[in-house]
């Protein structure tokens, strides 16, 4: 399992981006590797997945479906979000049916409308059982930023975290949600989340974004450590979501911890 979550970002003239963030664990029994990718970016267009439960299926799946999309060849063109959502569920559904490894798995996916300040979002997730029908379940764009969802064996411990930095002095941000994220994934409360944490988002313009992730003064893409400071075009943030270089140092405005934050855990059923 893992920790695989979604939330948007709203300013002052409405939503203004979506992310989707993972871990990078992949786990088989009692041994684990903290390397591996769980969040996929389209380079042309401005459509993005992660995925959480099994992990055979969907990281093959999602590594074909962006090639195929920035290839042109998997969705008509000018095809709206709902017909992308339909054309992404029936390539999992068809795919996982035939697949060898029958095992449960989630997908979130988001894409964009349009582009400029007239821009919409749809966010999405899929989910696939043997014997089972296809849930598909959209969700509603807020109109302040928050986390939309969070699935996998670490919900409970991203819930936790999450409700603390809401009720905080910086609550109801991006960088509220994913510090919440990063707390959650550091905190090893959940034996299945761990390593470095792996984001992707799209904006009101442009393809999406994959984002450098600087963990524990190194960057990372998609799992993997960056072992060259070469690239000065990547955008990457830390854990407080302030933008830096590849070096880790912040470029852009800076971000503060919340001087109060509400230590209750959250309401159980």
């Amino acid at each position: 399992m893992t920790s695989l979550i979604s939330w948007v970002g709203v300013d002052n003239r409405g939503p203004a981006s979506v992310y989707i963030a993972s871990d990078s664990r992949l786990s088989s029994g009692h041994a684990h590797w903290d390397s591996g990718r769980k969040v996929f970016a389209c380079t042309a267009s401005a459509d993005i997945f992660g995925y959480c439960g099994a992990v055979l299926f969907p990281s093959q799946l999602l590594g074909q479906l962006t090639q195929s999309i920035d290839n042109g060849i998997l969705f008509p063109e000018n095809a709206r979000p709902q017909q992308r959502l339909e054309i992404v569920t029936q390539s999992i559904s068809d795919g996982a049916s035939r697949f060898p490894e029958q095992v449960p798995f989630t997908i979130a996916y988001a894409t964009r409308d349009g582009h400029g300040f007239g821009a919409s979002f749809l966010i999405a997730t899929i989910s696939w059982k043997r014997n089972s029908p296809t849930l598909i379940k959209t969700y509603p764009v807020p109109s302040e930023s928050d986390l939309l969802f969070a699935y996998g064996s670490g919900q409970p411990v991203v819930d936790e975290f999450h409700f603390n930095w809401k009720r905080s002095d910086v609550g109801r941000t991006s960088r509220a949600v994913f510090s919440a994220f990063c707390e959650a994934v550091a905190s090893g409360q959940d034996q299945y989340t761990g390593g470095a944490p792996q984001a992707v988002g799209i904006y009101l313009r442009g393809p999406s974004k994959v984002f450098g992730i600087i963990h524990n003064g190194q960057c990372y893409l998609n799992g993997m450590q960056a072992h060259s400071a070469l690239n000065t075009r990547l955008e990457c943030r830390n854990e407080l979501f302030e933008c830096c270089d590849i070096k880790g140092d912040v470029i852009g405005q800076r971000h503060s911890r919340p001087r109060k934050r509400q230590t209750n855990r959250p309401p159980t059923c």
